[in-house]
C-alpha cells in the first residue's frame, strides 16, 4: 500500500518569526528544554527501497513513515530512489538526499562548561538540505562530518554534502554558516561561509572557495517543495490567541490552518481547529481521531503515528473534543504527550478513545475505567444517557487545584494551562444541563475504537474495528474462556499494548542477531527488549552498571563547536555524547552534564568542569535513567543564576 505524505515546508514563510511571548512546549514527565523530530515527508511503497530509521540498540530498522517520532540516537537512512524529510518542533527542517545517512546525536543537550545547549546532527554519508531555526539564543546547532563541523546561524539554509573523496562540501543558500576544521586538536581553524558562497573542506584539512552551484537535482527538488509555501498561506486565517502558543503550534497553524481544516469559534472552547475530514466517510465508518495511522513503541512510550500529513501537532499538543454541531475539533495546548488517549482492555479487545476535557473532571480511571465500562455500555445502550452529575460518581470536581490533579484517581496527564478556561466553561455548561454538552458526553462510548488483541498489529486493522453495536456479542463469545478480570488503569493497558508491539519485533531481531553472529544463543531473547527496559530505569530492575554497559560514548572529536571540546583540550581530557540520555560526558572525570555545578556555568569561568556536590558517576556513565530514543536529561537545574532562558 502506497503511503504519501508531504509537508510543504517552505522558503520565506519558514522564517516567519514567532511572537517573543511564545515558548516551546513542555513534555509530559520530561524536561522543558527539548523538542522532538518526526518524519514530515514520506513516499512509502514497501518495496525494500523506502527510507529507514535505525533506533539505538536495535538491529532491525523501521520504515520512515509519515509522522514517525525521532530523537537522540536515531539514524535516518535513504535509498538510491527515495528522499525523505525530517522536521523538528523548533521549526528546523532537514531533508536527506538519495543514498544519505544522518544521525540525530543530541538535541539541546546541556553543555558541561557553559549555558549552551548542544544539538548535533552527524552526517555519515550523502547530502542534506538544512533550514535551521534556532530554539533559543542558547542553542548551538551543528552538522558534523568526519572532516568538519558546520555551525548554522539562525534562519540559515545550507546544502551539506560528504563526498566520496572525504571532502565536506557546504553551499549556503541563505544566512551564514561557520566551518571548523583542522589536522589535529592543536591546529584548528575557522571559516565563515556567507549566502551564495560555497566552501569545500578537503581531505587535506584545507578550505577552498569554489564556484557556487546554481542548480543540481537535489537543490531543484528542495526548491520545488519550498515553492508551494505561498499558495498554502494565501488568505489563511490565524486567530490571535493561537499566535501566543508554542512555535510548533504556530507553524502548524500557518501551514495547515485552511488547507486541511478551518479555525472556528466555539462558544465554550474558544478558537478550535475543525478538520475537513469531519465530512468524510471511510469504509469502516466516519472519520475520528486516532483511526488513520498506527501505534508505535518509542522511547518507552506508546506513540500515535498518524498517516495524515497534518497529524503530528494535533495528536501530541492539545486534545480532541466531539461537538454534536461541529463534529471533531482540536483544542491546541503547550503540553506534549505521546498520545492524548485513554485506554481500556475489554472482552479480549484493546479499546482507546481521545482524551476529553471530561476526563479531568472525573479522572478516566475512576469514571471510564474497567469497573465502569460495562455499566456505561448498558447505561447508554439500553436506557439512554443519564447526566453523569446526577447519576455518576459522587466525587465530581468543581474546579482544578494542584492537589486534586495529584490524586490517585485523577488522570496521569496534567492539564495544559491553555485549556483551563475551556474546562471552566464546560463545567458551568454541564451544571446548567446544557443539551449540547450532555449530548457530547453521551456519545463517548461511540467514539471508542475496539480492536481484538490479535488484530491490533494488522496492517489494515481499521477494517477489523468492532462496531459498538456488536460489542455485546463479541464479549459473550469470549466470556466462557475468560477469567474474572481485575480493574486495570489506562496506563497499564497502554503499556500492555506497547509490550505487544515490542514482542512482535522479537522474531526479526533474533534473525538479525543470528545473521550478524551465528553463535548467538536462541535461548536468551531478553536483550531484544533492553531499550524498553532501560527506558523504565531502575524500577524495571536495570542497574546503573548495566546502563553504562549499554551506552557506547562517541570517541572524542576535536572538530566540534561545542565549547566543551575547547575546555577538554586545555584540561587534557575528552568529551563524548551519550545519545541514550541526551548528555555531554567527560569519561576521564566520570562526569555528565547533569552532574556539573550550575554555578560554574553561570559565573562564566569556563576553563574546566566542576562537579556539583552530591557525587559523581563512573566513567562515561549516565546518571539516572533514560531512553534509547527519548532522552530523560534535565533542563538547567533549579538554583542556576542564569534565570529564565531568553527565547530567540
Amino acid at each position: 500500500m502506497k503511503q504519501k505524505g508531504l509537508i510543504l515546508a517552505a522558503g520565506m514563510g519558514f522564517f516567519i518569526w514567532v511572537s517573543a511571548s511564545a515558548s516551546n512546549y513542555r513534555v509530559v514527565n520530561q524536561q522543558q528544554d527539548f523538542y522532538y523530530g518526526h518524519i514530515s515527508y514520506a513516499d512509502v511503497k514497501n518495496d525494500g527501497l523506502d527510507a529507514l530509521v535505525f533506533r539505538e540498540g536495535r538491529l532491525t530498522p523501521e520504515i520512515a513513515v509519515l509522522n514517525l517520532p525521532l530523537g537522540p540516537g536515531d539514524v535516518i537512512q535513504t535509498s538510491g530512489v527515495r528522499r525523505t524529510e525530517v522536521q523538528f518542533d523548533n521549526g528546523t527542517i532537514v531533508r536527506l538526499d538519495l543514498n544519505s545517512r544522518l544521525k540525530i546525536e543530541t538535541l539541546l543537550a546541556q553543555s558541561l562548561s557553559t549555558l549552551k545547549e548542544i544539538s548535533n546532527l552527524v552526517l555519515d554519508k550523502g547530502q542534506v538540505y538544512v533550514m535551521h531555526k534556532r530554539y533559543s539564543s542558547l542553542e548551538l546547532f551543528q552538522v558534523v562530518t568526519p572532516g568538519a563541523a558546520v555551525k548554522l546561524d539562525h534562519n540559515s539554509v545550507a546544502l551539506i554534502r560528504l563526498t566520496e573523496e572525504g571532502n565536506t562540501d557546504v553551499q549556503v543558500e541563505r544566512g551564514k554558516v561557520f566551518l571548523l576544521y583542522g589536522e589535529d586538536k592543536k591546529h584548528i581553524s575557522q571559516k565563515r561561509i556567507n549566502a551564495k558562497q560555497r566552501g569545500v573542506v578537503t581531505a587535506e584539512n584545507t578550505v577552498e572557495l569554489v564556484e557556487y552551484e546554481v542548480l543540481s537535482d537535489f537543490k531543484a527538488w528542495n526548491e520545488s517543495l519550498n515553492a508551494h509555501f505561498p499558495e498554502l498561506h494565501e488568505g489563511s486565517f490565524l486567530p490571535k490567541p493561537i499566535q501566543k502558543l508554542p512555535p510548533a503550534v504556530f507553524e502548524f497553524a500557518q501551514k495547515f490552518g485552511n488547507i486541511y481544516g478551518e479555525w472556528v469559534w466555539h462558544e465554550l472552547y474558544g478558537y478550535v481547529w475543525r478538520p475537513y475530514l469531519n465530512d468524510y466517510r471511510y469504509p469502516w465508518g466516519t472519520w475520528q481521531p486516532f483511526i488513520n495511522g498506527s501505534w508505535k513503541s518509542y522511547g518507552g512510550d506508546l506513540f500515535w503515528v498518524s498517516s495524515e500529513p497534518w497529524g503530528w501537532i494535533p495528536y501530541h499538543l492539545g486534545i480532541w473534543m466531539w461537538d454534536k454541531n461541529k463534529g471533531w475539533v482540536w483544542m491546541p495546548g503547550s503540553l506534549f504527550a505521546p498520545a492524548w488517549a485513554v485506554w481500556e482492555f475489554y472482552g479480549g479487545m484493546y479499546c482507546w478513545r481521545p482524551f476529553f476535557l471530561y476526563d479531568w473532571m472525573y479522572g478516566f480511571d475512576s469514571f471510564w475505567g474497567f469497573s465502569n465500562w460495562g455499566m456505561s455500555f448498558g447505561l447508554y445502550g439500553q436506557r439512554g444517557l443519564n447526566p453523569p452529575h446526577s447519576e455518576g460518581p459522587p466525587n465530581i470536581i468543581s474546579h482544578i487545584r494542584k492537589d486534586q490533579l495529584k490524586k490517585s484517581n485523577s488522570p496521569s496527564l496534567p492539564m495544559p494551562k491553555e485549556l483551563k478556561k475551556a474546562f471552566g466553561m464546560m463545567l458551568a455548561a454541564l451544571k446548567r444541563d446544557d443539551p449540547s454538552v450532555l449530548a457530547s458526553i453521551g456519545s463517548l462510548p461511540g467514539h471508542t475504537v475496539f480492536v481484538k488483541k490479535e488484530d491490533f498489529l494488522s496492517p489494515r486493522w481499521q477494517e477489523k474495528v468492532v462496531p459498538l453495536d456488536r460489542i455485546a456479542e463479541q464479549v459473550e463469545a469470549v466470556r466462557p474462556a475468560a477469567k474474572p478480570a481485575s480493574p486495570r488503569r489506562s496506563g497499564d493497558v497502554s503499556r500492555d499494548a506497547m509490550l505487544t508491539i515490542e514482542r512482535s519485533r522479537i522474531p526479526a531481531e533474533l534473525r538479525a542477531r543470528m545473521a550478524a553472529s551465528p553463535r548467538t544463543r536462541l535461548e536468551n531473547p531478553q536483550p531484544v527488549l533492553r531499550d524498553m527496559e532501560f527506558s523504565r530505569g531502575n524500577a524495571a530492575g536495570v542497574s546503573r552498571a548495566s546502563v553504562s554497559r549499554t551506552v557506547s560514548p562517541v570517541s572524542f572529536r576535536f572538530r566540534d563547536w561545542n565549547p566543551d571540546a575547547k575546555a577538554a583540550i586545555k584540561m587534557g581530557v575528552e568529551i563524548s555524547y551519550l545519545s541514550r540520555t541526551n548528555e555531554v560526558a567527560c569519561p576521564q572525570l566520570g562526569l555528565t552534564s547533569r552532574l556539573i555545578s550550575p554555578t560554574m556555568r553561570s559565573t562564566g569561568n569556563f576553563d574546566g568542569f566542576t562537579p556539583s556536590s552530591g557525587g559523581s558517576s563512573s566513567s562515561g556513565q549516565a546518571s539516572g535513567t533514560g531512553s534509547a530514543s527519548r532522552p530523560s536529561g534535565q533542563s538547567r537545574p533549579s538554583g542556576s543564576s542564569g534565570g529564565q532562558k531568553p527565547k530567540s
